[in-house]
């Protein structure tokens, strides 16, 4: 998934309006740890083991977020650039989009209700450097500067193990797949509106707790319809539904699972493992695999400035 955070206000503390411009639940793109021996990580592609990142932040101000009954939460990267600005963002988060992996895969993390504004910058040559690199090593070099300011102002230590987790396949139902491919239509006025002047990501979620979300595709690859299940799944998804198109769509759904709603709600809103069988004709199928988890050694809350 793309990796930029962006949440709506509410009456209750939760992320309500998620999406990714590099981050957070997309599959894992990794490298060795700031610090660590190279075998520490699991096996990255054979991109990103031809470059290897080396910049980091040349300031950084960090500082604990207020108690509040309501909250934004966000986090984003200037694109081509070292400029970041995280809003509200817990431990949780951080390591997540530090790491290009999953909440279900950080283990060890001792309080994720403790949460830090920060802004941090790279110098003029880091900048001149991000402009001319692709995609994906800009990526691999923004990961790599919040490993080493983790690593540095959170005191980070971490390993990696590999666990034997459940999983689900990805696959097309039997009345095939009912996700429309995209027209390259633009975003509503709306959209424009909510998100900025930041870029609107392929894929972001919408709503409320209390009464649902939508996830709004523009142009989603099944690499990012995967990459969000196994965000809301807290599990690794397999894609075995053979598309290979960009899709729209806006999909609604309230609670990931049954499991997840009271024995008497009345909800009509569908959850969402039923969700994407009636709205996008596509279905999970659980299995198990292994996966590489990090595991937290140790980590503080770093002093401010």
């Amino acid at each position: 998934m793309a990796n930029l955070l962006r949440c709506r206000w509410s009456s209750v503390r939760k992320l309500l309006l998620f999406a990714a411009g590099w981050m957070a639940v997309a599959s894992p793109l990794t490298f060795a740890q700031a610090g660590a021996t190279p075998d520490a990580a699991p096996a990255a592609t054979t991109a990103s083991k031809a470059y290897v990142p080396t910049l980091t932040f040349d300031v950084a101000s960090i500082r604990q977020s207020p108690v509040a009954d309501s909250y934004m939460v966000s986090a984003f990267f200037a694109p081509h650039t070292g400029s970041f600005r995280a809003t509200n963002f817990n431990y949780m988060n951080l390591l997540a989009m530090a790491y290009g992996i999953r909440w279900d895969q950080i283990s060890g993390v001792p309080d994720s209700r403790t949460t830090f504004n920060i802004q941090a910058k790279s110098d003029d040559v880091a900048d001149e450097r991000l402009a001319g690199l692709n995609k994906d090593q800009e990526k691999l070099e923004h990961q790599h500067m919040l490993q080493a300011l983790l690593a540095d102002r959170f005191k980070l230590k971490v390993h990696w193990e590999t666990r034997e987790a459940p999983a689900y396949d990805l696959l097309v139902s039997k009345k095939g797949s009912k996700m429309q491919v995209s027209k390259g239509e633009p975003p509503s006025a709306e959209e424009r509106k909510a998100w900025g002047d930041k870029p609107i990501p392929r894929l972001y979620q919408r709503g409320d707790s209390r009464v649902g979300f939508d996830f709004i595709a523009h142009g989603a690859s099944m690499s990012d319809i995967t990459d969000m299940l196994a965000g809301q799944f807290g599990h690794p998804i397999v894609d075995k539904t053979g598309l290979t198109g960009k899709y729209d769509f806006i999909l609604r759904y309230h609670g990931a699972q049954l499991d997840d709603r009271k024995a008497d709600d009345m909800d009509p809103v569908p959850t969402l493992d039923t969700a994407i069988q009636d709205q996008l004709g596509l279905k999970l199928k659980p299995t198990k695999a292994p996966e590489k988890i990090l595991v937290i050694d140790h980590i503080e809350k770093p002093s401010e400035n």
